[in-house]
């Protein structure tokens, strides 16, 4: 860090710097970067978007030009890897202004590309800029860019733009010395004033570096980045500015974590290149819609930028509050899990917080709750009703809300019983987004005709495990005998039918209802492979995390397995003795379904 630059503060890179304060600094321009580059009409529109400031008065008190990045060399004098454009119009217009002064020059460059000489031809034409100069391109761009301030400031000269040979007439308002005085004035003004101010972001390291990853979009500047320069700028007091640095530091990192950002956001609203998850903060206190930040993601900064300190603060303020607000949700598990459903069935968290301040927390989560209610029935009137006919995302937020219920149940259970109070199990929202999600029948919904040797052996390992008698009858042991490698259909066939017929099975009627369906994520549906329900059993536990290198499934990869279907194939909801885990049998159908009655026949009531 170069010495005299108290205003940076330690560990941020990002100030805010009045024109005025420039005085006196070195600007290095690399040999890398291209020449100054501005046309008239980038010139124009900048002296009339100042003009434009002035005029707002006292309702606008600082105009915000973009970002200059730098590389400190020494004490005021900096290496430019992006800002060469803006630097040079300023340079030009403070020099146009205060001609003749002693002061005449803003500030001095170095041109790498110009070799060392003591004093370059292209810092010459500079000096000496009252004129046209076609010697190279540099000089062209840089004399037409001075000579366009000077046509604006003087309505009746007449300017030749020499690449296309139109002549423009340029009108001002007749009134040019006190336009000049208005803008000297302003330049003049320290960063406490109505003022013009650069933001100054400090790049550490090579500069040769610094550039290319400038170049490939490695550095940004994101809109939270420019709002917290903001913040510390405007606020004088040292101690001050540490507290809001650690209050956004905080709330920063609290905000990467994806239990967190995902109780309220979903996917299609994370933060994209350039922007932050705390813009999501900003953008609400600022009123900036998610469409206007599509449009332009530093509007809400620009707002910001328009507040006196005492304003400042005041916003910084409402901020921390609403972030408070948030943390309180997601502390407790009722808000943050109907908080969670609501957002990932598309209810915007504005709406959701509406009454979260007049209200009891108790009247609050009822409130949630009948808002889920009003998503839920998706015109029906009961959970018997819902079917695999039904549209998958009515589906999948049925399922979704069964385990949320399930896991506030056992937290309920606990927290009574071993007084939890704030350990508890999270339904990861994050992962709604991250998996892919599918309804999988449990019972396969297709005749499974056990064509494969695998699933044959499979089937009457099974069956043995849950039917120890099936093991000792001679009649079936002479027929697997006869079934040798499982691959004689005759044979095995026969089998089968001796099986189904000693062990009595109550088979499910209706494949396609509630009680036989099941929410598991894409990769693992696709390993069943319409599996009978030992086999998928068995996917579903290891897909859980618990697999040893001698299983059978090799391609099986570790997800999340939401609880309830971990429930169904483990066969929880199941209360009898003799739980047969061969089939998916009408009794387990019955309990699972009189489970999710429990837990969701609140959402079916008529309103």
């Amino acid at each position: 860090m170069a010495e005299n630059d108290n205003n940076i503060t330690e560990n941020n890179n990002i100030d805010l710097k009045a024109i005025s304060e420039l005085k006196g600094y070195k600007f290095v321009i690399p040999y890398q970067q291209r020449g100054y580059k501005w046309t008239p009409d980038n010139v124009r529109i900048l002296l009339q978007d100042i003009k434009d400031f002035i005029d707002e008065g006292d309702r606008k008190p600082l105009y915000c030009l973009q970002p200059i990045a730098l590389v400190p060399d020494c004490s005021k004098k900096y290496k430019v890897i992006d800002g060469q454009q803006r630097l040079t119009t300023l340079y030009l217009l403070w020099k146009y202004l205060f001609k003749g002064d002693k002061d005449e020059n803003l500030y001095n460059f170095d041109y790498e590309r110009d070799g060392n000489d003591e004093r370059p031809d292209f810092l010459k034409a500079i000096h000496n800029i009252e004129r046209e100069n076609e010697d190279n391109i540099d000089f062209f761009f840089i004399s037409r860019a001075y000579l366009t301030i000077k046509e604006w400031f003087h309505d009746r000269e007449v300017y030749t733009l020499l690449e296309d040979e139109d002549r423009c007439v340029l009108q001002g308002d007749g009134n040019i010395d006190n336009v000049r005085k208005q803008f000297k004035e302003l330049l003049l003004r320290n960063k406490d004033e109505k003022s013009i101010q650069v933001l100054w972001y400090i790049v550490e390291g090579d500069e040769h570096e610094a550039f290319r990853n400038l170049n490939s979009g490695k550095i940004e500047l994101s809109n939270s980045d420019l709002i917290k320069a903001l913040l510390l700028d405007k606020t004088n007091d040292l101690d001050n500015r540490q507290q809001i640095a650690a209050q956004f530091e905080l709330m920063e990192r609290q905000l990467k974590e994806d239990r967190f950002w995902y109780m309220f956001q979903q996917k299609d609203v994370e933060p994209e290149k350039g922007q932050s998850r705390m813009d999501f903060l900003f953008n609400m206190i600022a009123g900036v819609s998610n469409d206007d930040y599509q449009i332009d993601s530093r509007k809400s900064f620009f707002r910001f930028s328009n507040y006196e300190k005492n304003e400042l603060s005041n916003m910084w303020k409402e901020v921390r509050q609403k972030y408070q607000r948030l943390r309180d949700l997601f502390e407790n598990p009722y808000t943050f899990h109907y908080i969670g459903f609501l957002t990932y069935c598309d209810k915007k968290m504005d709406s959701i917080l509406e009454d979260y301040e007049s209200q009891k927390k108790s009247d609050y989560i009822d409130g949630l709750k009948i808002q889920i209610q009003e998503i839920m029935p998706f015109k029906k009137d009961s959970l018997d009703d819902c079917s695999f006919d039904d549209a998958k995302k009515h589906l999948r937020r049925l399922f979704v809300l069964h385990n949320i219920e399930t896991l506030l149940q056992r937290y309920c259970e606990l927290k009574d019983k071993k007084n939890l109070r704030f350990t508890y199990e999270h339904f990861p929202f994050e992962l709604l987004y991250k998996q892919k999600w599918n309804i999988e029948h449990i019972d396969s919904q297709t005749k499974n005709d056990l064509t494969k040797a695998q699933d044959r052996e499979d089937w009457i390992g099974s069956i043995k495990d849950d039917f120890p008698e099936i093991s000792n009858d001679e009649e079936i042991i002479d027929l697997e005998k006869k079934c040798g490698d499982y691959t004689d259909d005759e044979n095995f066939s026969e089998l089968y039918e001796k099986v189904i017929k000693k062990i009595n099975v109550e088979l499910i009627d209706d494949k396609d209802g509630i009680g036989n369906l099941v929410l598991l994520d894409e990769h693992t549906n696709k390993s069943f492979h319409n599996a009978l329900f030992p086999r998928k059993r068995r996917i579903v536990i290891m897909a859980s995390g618990l697999k040893n290198d001698n299983d059978i499934e090799k391609n099986v990869e570790s997800v999340y397995v939401p609880v309830c279907t971990q429930q169904v194939y483990t066969k929880s909801y199941t209360k009898e003795r003799g739980i047969k885990l061969t089939w998916w049998e009408k009794y387990d159908y019955d309990a699972y379904v009189t489970d999710m009655h429990e837990k969701l026949d609140y959402y079916f009531k008529q309103k």
